[in-house]
């Protein structure tokens, strides 16, 4: 027993030192935050979504939750830290020449080469078969002839149509790849049609889908999932020196958006009032007037959620509103920012680049990812367009001013006057390639 605990005592001192070696290593290895944090190198130098990269340099510390890495505004997952290198993985969509940041407590310092980023994209076509016209059915023998999409949190993809088909019908409908099904929601032919929907809304926590008539200023329809989705008229509760103020001839509301900053939808009217509704008890109120035009496209930005987009057509006035994208932010929406076009004035045309200099070519539907990133279906180029976080413009898939039919990479994919647009929460991107009878899925890595 004396020749044990004699042997033991070496060990637990042995034990003891390490364990001091260990606690003085982890300390220096601390981020000292009196000292500046240094950038050295980082390996690989381009890459794509998901790449590995091992980012050198001083001071980091080693805990990674008190460690931010940026791809220009885009965050990276940040995996381990030993306090001279972090080891991180490359966000999605970071933008162009993207530039890397390490932020660690008030220190913030960015590296002077830009990475290189490779999109890789690919296009595929989830249901539909050309036929212009709205069949249900699994994917592979559905037909639609959507305009309009929306996704909720359960990979749900709903899609609003009013053309084709002998009879034609209006409706709304659940596309699910899942559960390899297009079922309606609500259909009629049109000369008795129940809804006239255009853009659809849908509030991701409670998966609450909301449509708008088009051609009534009262009544919208909801679809409650707990309902399994069974349509709801509801008349929007306006006072009537409100509902008298929207014009007749204008009544047109072609969208409808639910806001998670307030919890209201907002909807517009063609003669260019902008209403807030409350969900719950249908009371509404105007609160702004802007330009006069029929609207193909309204999001609300998830990075920004007080920020309402609309995209406004060729018959918009002041003329400088055509073909355009504009924003109004809902925390003042009569104050002096008031309703602000982004891209350059000139529409039917196409120039990517930052987008004060951007042009579309009859730009319709609109929708952001959680990044931040807007897709606009950009139906006269027949392609689909990026607005970066940081506002820059680039085409994600299709060919400008070339349309067909052709699924694959962004180069070689096309389309035919893409209509409308949606984003689920991994951040591909659904389309209703119009022309073409489709709908389409962009995958982009």
């Amino acid at each position: 027993m004396k020749i044990r605990s004699v042997l033991m005592m070496p060990l637990a001192f042995l034990l003891l030192l390490n364990s001091c070696k260990d606690e003085e290593t982890l300390k220096k290895s601390e981020h000292d935050p009196s000292k500046p944090i240094v950038l050295s190198s980082y390996f690989p130098l381009e890459g794509g979504a998901r790449t590995k990269i091992l980012l050198d340099g001083e001071n980091f510390g080693t805990d990674p939750s008190k460690i931010k890495v940026y791809f220009n505004k885009a965050k990276a997952s940040i995996i381990s830290s030993s306090g001279n290198r972090i080891y991180a993985i490359v966000p999605r969509m970071p933008g162009a020449d993207p530039k890397i940041s390490v932020v660690v407590g008030k220190d913030s310092l960015v590296y002077e080469n830009s990475f290189t980023y490779h999109t890789q994209a690919q296009v595929s076509t989830v249901t539909g078969n050309g036929q212009k016209n709205f069949k249900p059915g699994v994917l592979s023998e559905a037909e639609v002839y959507g305009k309009y999409l929306e996704l909720d949190a359960e990979g749900n993809i709903f899609m609003s149509w009013r053309d084709g088909g002998n009879p034609a019908t209006f409706g709304v409908a659940r596309i699910n790849e899942k559960e390899n099904i297009v079922t309606p929601l609500i259909e009629a032919p049109s000369a008795t049609r129940i809804l006239y929907a255009n853009g659809l809304t849908v509030d991701r926590a409670t998966g609450m889908l909301t449509a708008a008539h088009e051609s009534t200023k009262e009544v919208i329809f909801t679809f409650d999932p707990r309902e399994a989705w069974y349509p709801r008229q509801r008349n929007v509760k306006y006072s009537t020196a409100d509902l008298t103020s929207i014009v007749d001839a204008d009544r047109y509301k072609n969208f409808v958006t639910f806001c998670p900053y307030d919890g209201h939808l907002y909807t517009r009217y063609r003669d260019g009032k902008i209403a807030k509704i409350n969900p719950e008890t249908m009371e509404a109120k105007i609160v702004h007037q802007g330009p006069y035009g029929s609207q193909y496209g309204q999001a609300i930005n998830p990075k920004k959620p007080w920020l309402l987009y609309i995209t406004l057509h060729s018959n918009a006035n002041p003329i400088e509103f055509r073909q355009g994208i504009s924003v109004l932010d809902l925390r003042d929406p009569n104050g002096t920012g008031g309703f602000k076009r982004m891209n350059a004035p000139g529409g039917s045309a196409f120039r990517d680049g930052p987008i004060e200099d951007a042009l579309f070519n009859y730009p319709k539907d609109i929708k952001f990812d959680n990044d931040g990133n807007m897709f606009v279906a950009d139906y006269g180029n027949h392609c689909v367009r990026m607005v970066s976080a940081d506002n820059i413009v680039t085409t994600v898939a299709g060919r400008p001013g070339t349309s067909g039919y052709k699924d694959g990479g962004p180069a070689e994919s096309l389309f035919n006057q893409p209509w409308g647009v949606a984003v689920n929460e991994q951040g591909d991107i659904y389309i209703a390639d119009w022309s073409n009878a489709r709908i389409r899925k962009l995958v982009i890595e």
